[in-house]
């Protein structure tokens, strides 16, 4: 049986409250710097940590987050960072079939999580102004409509399409929070929804061991009222999962490349399994 990983993360100190403190100054080895991203209302909620060695353990010394107005904001705060871990989709069909990496991912998660990883638009449908006419270019070209909450989120993908390169994908990455915590859970999904209260629990309970602070960081991170406490613990997730791939522990769906008509990757890295004491 293995150990659970040694605490990845030490709070910067500072009185200076929430999104004022100096991260650039404390965290000097630049290189190593990660950041997990997740959309909020307020734009997009990021978190920053230094990643260290020795190999064996989970690392990171400093800890910083910030709530970032739009995805050129979160590229800019970001600029000296090796790795930027978004969960958000990256890479998009024309509609001929659906992206690989999703598919992977459901089956990996099985029925019980499965729905979390929802169908991204197609490309076509960035330009639909309501949910009807989306869903119905979506038909048309996929033979499947486009569900509501795919929808609703058109905005943050819409940003994010248009600010990425293949370039930039070298690191710039789609990750998805709930491979994270199936790793972290001993390869098995989280039970609760993760807006639940138990959900909330039970994430809280699996990035404890990594993030020792973690209720004081929820508590401190919400104070403004667009960052939910679901946006916060995906965000740590993120960035837990852009630690592992540094290090290199983690897995690509697919391991075929899959490219779209802009040349970008359509794929979603996730952290190796951690098997925590106690999990068998």
């Amino acid at each position: 049986m293995m150990k659970k990983p040694t605490s990845m993360l030490i709070r910067l100190t500072g009185k200076a409250g929430p999104y004022k403190r100096s991260f650039q100054k404390a965290c000097p080895e630049r290189s190593r710097r990660v950041a997990g991203v997740d959309g909020c209302k307020a734009g997009w909620f990021v978190v920053i940590t230094l990643v260290t060695e020795p190999p064996i353990k989970l690392g990171a010394k400093y800890l910083d987050f910030c709530v970032a107005s739009s995805f050129a904001d979160v590229l800019t705060k970001t600029t000296d960072c090796k790795l930027i871990c978004v969960d958000i989709p990256i890479g998009l069909s024309d509609g001929d079939k659906p992206r690989q990496c999703d598919v992977l991912a459901r089956k990996i998660l099985g029925p019980g999580r499965a729905s979390s990883i929802f169908p991204p638009p197609i490309r076509l449908c960035l330009s639909a102004k309501n949910p009807q006419t989306a869903s119905e270019i979506c038909f048309k070209h996929s033979g499947k409509k486009l569900n509501r909450q795919s929808f609703f989120i058109m905005p943050k993908i819409r940003e994010v399409d248009r600010a990425m390169t293949p370039q930039l994908q070298q690191r710039v990455r789609e990750i998805h929070p709930e491979l994270a915590f199936w790793a972290l859970n001993g390869e098995k999904p989280v039970s609760h929804k993760k807006r639940k209260l138990a959900g909330r629990n039970e994430r809280m309970k699996l990035l404890a061991p990594i993030f020792p602070d973690i209720a004081e960081l929820v508590a401190e991170a919400r104070k403004p009222k667009q960052v939910a406490p679901d946006d916060i613990l995906d965000a740590l997730a993120a960035v837990w999962t852009a630690s592992q791939i540094v290090l290199g522990k983690a897995e690509t769906l697919p391991k075929n490349q899959e490219l779209d008509s802009k040349g970008l990757r359509m794929e979603i890295l996730y952290p190796v399994p951690i098997e925590y004491a106690g999990h068998g």
